[in-house]
């Protein structure tokens, strides 16, 4: 997945490398020179891991000479020792069918200067390249317009949240004891990790499966670990709809604003921190997800299934249960945190995931609809994911 990104990512930067600076920063898209040296560095810890293929040893020669301004033979010779993997018939056939690299362009090209090309490739790697560009500036963009929509409604936002710092919880929800929210939150959390270590083994045990079956599967091991703490906690489903606010109304107004404050945050976060998934050299991408099976686990799994089950978890359960004790902001903070450490993440994953588990936290003392708390966290990984797999996914041609 390392080598699909980076691929992917010298690809959208040459086809913007003309555009504007403005419209580069809509499409998340660096310039061609800064490309080439993240994926540098990315190959460069993939190498430090032992987890470099033939073909990445090969990318990253041809990468290695196109960014340093060298003889790409010498480099590939140096670099692949007699283990060249490329054929030059067989490679410009490749790009000609819409199944190549930014660093088999390269090559090619390189190589076509002693030898006549074998194949029209150019106009079909144009237009996927610049297909590309089309996805990465149609994908990103609503959400920007999202984001920009929810400046409208920023100042009635920050109203609302600070006036969930003053709201007291009441009923069953506000009653029950700190140590029993705590105790039920972690057997869901043991039965979480016990059910993806179980999910991650079938997996890799059974390699022919499905992906209707994975998406099951994965749909099981999310929702479980929720359904086990929910029945801990209430007798009947009409007494969880009432007491965790499900039954109230969604506040789209506030939603957006508070979306519109991650964004600006999360720009924020990303100039004083750095990229995202810098310390990833495959940016937190899984194989997964590729194709339309992998678009239907993706939105089943992280845009549905995962707002749902997080927001019972850490909201409705532990946010409540260190509210009835500490109060609102303590509460708020207390388990962001845990929200954050519990995704493994680090540096601005770890700071970005606090920050929107805070806000979800304020959201929900704001409103007392964890339906509202879904739905922003939907929103949320629905930016994310949908033009991850436009981006990076999507086959192209």
């Amino acid at each position: 997945m390392a080598l699909v990104k980076i691929d992917r990512d010298l690809r959208l930067a040459d086809a913007m490398a003309a555009d504007p600076a403005w419209l580069r920063r809509i499409a998340g898209v660096d310039e061609p020179a800064t490309v080439r040296q993240d994926a540098l560095s990315a190959m460069q810890k993939l190498a430090a891991d032992d987890s470099m293929s033939l073909a990445g040893l090969e990318a990253y020669a041809v990468l290695k000479a196109r960014h340093e301004k060298l003889p790409l033979r010498e480099v590939l010779a140096e670099t692949m020792q007699g283990q060249m993997l490329s054929d030059f018939v067989e490679t410009s056939g490749q790009l000609a069918n819409h199944r190549s690299t930014w660093w088999q362009a390269e090559w090619i090209e390189a190589m076509e200067k002693d030898t006549p090309p074998a194949s029209e490739w150019r106009k079909i790697y144009g237009q996927d390249s610049g297909q590309l560009r089309t996805r990465a500036l149609f994908a990103r963009s609503w959400v920007w317009l999202l984001g920009l929509a929810g400046v409208v409604f920023l100042p009635r936002t920050l109203m609302d949240l600070k006036r969930g710092l003053r709201a007291k919880p009441r009923g069953y929800g506000g009653a029950w004891p700190l140590s029993l929210g705590l105790v039920v939150f972690l057997v869901a959390t043991l039965a979480w990790i016990g059910f993806t270590m179980t999910l991650d083994l079938g997996i890799s045990a059974l390699p022919g499966l499905h992906p209707l079956a994975g998406i099951l599967l994965d749909s099981a091991a999310r929702m479980l670990p929720a359904l086990i703490a929910l029945g801990l906690l209430f007798r009947r489903p009409s007494h969880t709809i009432r007491v965790l606010g499900l039954d109230q109304p969604l506040a789209p107004k506030t939603i957006l604003g508070v979306f519109s404050l991650l964004m600006f945050i999360d720009l924020l976060l990303r100039v004083t921190l750095g990229s995202e998934n810098s310390g990833e050299p495959g940016g937190g991408l899984s194989a997964g997800e590729a194709g339309i099976w992998g678009l239907a686990f993706a939105v089943v799994s992280a845009c549905l299934l995962a707002p749902l089950a997080e927001e019972v978890l850490y909201r409705g359960i532990l946010f409540q249960s260190f509210r009835n004790r500490l109060g609102v902001l303590p509460a708020a903070i207390l388990s962001s945190l845990i929200f954050a450490i519990l995704h493994f993440y680090d540096g601005y994953g770890l700071a970005s995931v606090g920050v929107f588990g805070l806000s979800c936290a304020l959201l929900y003392a704001a409103t007392g609809s964890l339906g509202a708390c879904i739905a922003l966290h939907l929103l949320y990984n629905s930016a994310i994911k949908l033009p991850e797999w436009l981006i990076y996914h999507a086959p192209l041609g």
